[in-house]
């Protein structure tokens, strides 16, 4: 970087080598003031000969990627409004637990899963016949399942997440399902039921429920009222209302924020952000 002096350069590869959590307090507050210059001294430091600078640069280079993620999910909520797109959301939030998330990959295989499960429709199957062929390829073939064992675990949430160890909870698998769904074109929707996120297939011709976390089991809106009620909660007909994609990112954010609430409240106050955020787009 041709903005350093040598003399200044060799001076914070020392100082980036110092293990106390002040000065690397200081120095990253110093390279955040750096703007683009200091992110670059940064990352050449990362790929450098010097062992500890280079584990205090990754650590200074996480810190700012955090902080990146934090403010680019705040303003994805403050702006979407209701026109809100639910794949960028779900990636910029979970790039506030996984900073160095790079969706390209993740977004080649939705890519990938809808394109076989188009090669498996023949395009003349009636709506039911539809959903049991996408229910066969994502929960049998593929392996996507509920997480019984640990449901509050936070990765159960975060898409990447859910699509590298094929385990989520109800929210996450309907998310994935709309993703996979939507790009072929099937006229699914979120359904934001009280304890059990759903789907709904809505067409001309047919309207009916699928649960993702039940292997797609299909429901009608009578076995929908029971299971919620099974679940100890008041059941109205409009829970069967169609969520729309900022509600969507609303409710995925609220069941993190409870779950972080006693494991670790400095992100549960990140996802109340996040959260007063959407609620006012």
């Amino acid at each position: 970087m041709i903005s350093l002096r040598e003399t200044k350069r060799a001076a914070l590869v020392r100082l980036l080598s110092d293990a106390d959590t002040t000065v690397l307090r200081l120095l990253k507050e110093q390279f955040l003031s750096m703007g683009a210059d200091g992110r670059v001294f940064l990352e050449s430091v990362a790929r450098g000969d010097e062992p500890m600078a280079r584990r205090g640069a990754k650590q200074i280079l996480l810190k700012i990627l955090e902080r990146d993620g934090d403010e680019s999910f705040s303003r994805f909520c403050a702006l979407c409004g209701e026109r809100l797109d639910l794949e960028p959301g779900c990636w910029l939030l979970a790039k506030t637990r996984y900073p160095e998330l790079d969706e390209a990959p993740y977004r080649v295989r939705l890519d990938s899963m809808a394109r076989e499960l188009r090669e498996r429709l023949t395009g003349r199957e009636a709506p039911r016949a539809t959903i049991e062929v996408c229910n066969r390829y994502l929960f049998r073939w593929l392996g996507f399942r509920g997480n019984e064992e640990d449901y509050d675990d936070p990765d159960n949430s975060y898409l990447n997440r859910v699509l590298d160890r094929r385990l989520g909870v109800p929210i996450s698998l309907s998310v994935l399902y709309l993703l996979v769904g939507w790009r072929l074109a099937l006229p699914l929707e979120g359904v934001n039921m009280p304890g059990h996120f759903l789907l709904k297939w809505q067409s001309r011709t047919a309207q009916f429920f699928i649960d993702p976390f039940n292997e797609g089991r299909l429901l009608e809106a009578e076995d929908c009222r029971n299971l919620c009620e099974q679940l100890g909660h008041d059941f109205s007909p409009a829970d069967l209302a169609p969520a729309n994609s900022r509600q969507i990112l609303f409710r995925m954010c609220s069941n993190l924020q409870a779950i972080y609430a006693e494991s670790d409240p400095p992100r549960a106050e990140q996802l109340g952000r996040f959260i007063a955020l959407l609620a006012r787009a």
